[in-house]
């Protein structure tokens, strides 16, 4: 299987995971102390993002065992791109025209860091 799997893998486990985190953040409220850390440590959303973003975390060692970590790490920015449009589905956060300058640049840098090595 091609390191970039694992790459993508991460990627998308990683904006699933935190997206959960989010939503499962958001039901619990206004909750602090001792209550707010059962409520977290009970919540099926923040226990299931946390999962899902552990699993992101395994394809994410798989890369970085196949890969060098100077071309594997610049991959973890296109996780912004992702929690920014999860965010605007999802939680209907705006995208305005500062983000949308970010994600591109960041796009392109992805791109450019990719070109750096060969598989």
């Amino acid at each position: 299987m091609s390191p970039l799997v694992f790459i993508a893998f991460s990627t998308v486990f990683g904006i699933c995971g935190q997206l959960a985190l989010k939503h499962g953040m958001s039901r619990i409220g206004g909750a602090s102390g001792t209550r707010l850390l059962v409520r977290i440590a009970t919540s099926p959303w923040v226990v299931g993002g946390l999962f899902v973003y552990g699993c992101g975390v395994i394809f994410w060692l798989l890369a970085l065992s196949r890969l060098e970590v100077s071309y594997v790490y610049p991959f973890a920015s296109l996780s912004y791109i992702g929690i920014i449009i999860g965010s605007y589905l999802l939680f209907k956060e705006r995208i305005n025209r500062m983000r949308l300058i970010g994600i591109i640049i960041v796009i392109v840098g992805v791109i450019v860091s990719s070109l750096s090595i060969n598989l």
